[in-house]
C-alpha cells in the first residue's frame, strides 16, 4: 500500500485567512475570468479560480482588492487571467480580511 497525504481532503475550496497565513508564498495566479455565485447567505458574490501554492481555490476579492485589480489590470476580468496577486491579512472596515495587491 502507498502512503496518501489526506490533508487536502479536509481543506475547503476557498482562499481563507488561515490559508493565507500558512502560505509560504502568499501569492496567487488568476486562472479564470471569474463568475458571480451565491455565498452561504445567498448573496451574489464575485469569485475567481486561482492557484496558490500548487492548489486551485476559489478567491472572492473584497472591494479594496477589486479596485486595485481594476486600476492595474483593467475592468475586464478576462484580462486578469495569468496575472498575480500578493496576499496579506489586514483590517478592512474594522474586520480581518484578505487584501490582494496586484504584482
Amino acid at each position: 500500500m502507498s502512503n496518501l497525504d489526506t490533508k487536502h481532503l479536509v481543506e475547503g475550496d476557498n482562499v481563507t485567512i488561515k490559508l493565507v497565513n500558512e502560505s509560504p508564498s502568499k501569492r496567487v495566479v488568476i486562472l479564470s475570468s471569474g463568475a458571480m455565485a451565491a455565498d452561504r447567505e445567498g448573496k451574489q458574490k464575485f469569485g475567481l479560480l486561482v492557484e496558490i501554492d500548487g492548489k486551485q481555490k476559489l478567491y472572492r476579492p473584497n472591494k479594496t482588492t477589486l479596485k486595485a485589480m481594476q486600476d492595474k489590470y483593467d475592468f475586464e476580468s478576462a484580462a486578469w487571467v495569468g496575472k498575480g496577486l500578493s496576499l496579506a491579512v489586514g483590517q478592512v472596515q474594522g474586520k480581518e480580511a484578505i487584501i490582494g495587491t496586484p504584482v
